[in-house]
């Protein structure tokens, strides 16, 4: 990938003969798919400057997080409304309603906390990830 700035905008081709003379050519890193740009690049004083490595792979689990939180979300929705209901069981003070419900959701109430403990342990192991292949190899898929 070659990229340069004009008019203090990033410009960016996959093409060495389309680039001008002054584009830096960025390893992808045989990303797949490809991220944006700002994995690779920041710009200091009107500057081009390559990220190092260790950035690269900081931004890289940035956005594995954040598909992990929506991915979590996702799961999560349907059920929302057992956790309102007896969050307002909870509110009234309505403990034969709070059992009633623990006991009607009970299922959901399981799948619910195996998700969490999932996330959690999927967190830890992007926090901990020390290289981009490392991190590249992390699937952010439930089966539970």
């Amino acid at each position: 990938m070659f990229v340069w700035l004009e008019n203090n905008e990033v410009k960016v081709t996959f093409q060495k003969e389309l680039a001008p003379e002054e584009a830096i050519e960025i390893d992808t890193l045989g990303l797949i798919p490809i991220p944006s740009i700002e994995a690779f690049i920041k710009i200091e004083n009107g500057q081009i400057i390559k990220k190092t490595q260790d950035e690269i792979l900081q931004w890289l689990k940035n956005e594995k997080m954040r598909a992990l939180k929506d991915y979590v979300a996702s799961l999560l929705t349907p059920t929302d409304y057992i956790i309102m209901k007896t969050a307002e069981a909870q509110i009234l003070a309505d403990m034969a309603q709070i059992d009633a419900l623990k006991q009607k959701y009970s299922a959901q109430l399981r799948q619910r906390a195996a998700i969490r403990t999932w996330s959690e342990k999927t967190k830890q192991a992007i926090q901990d990830a020390q290289t981009i292949d490392e991190l590249r190899g992390m699937a952010i898929e439930f089966n539970g």
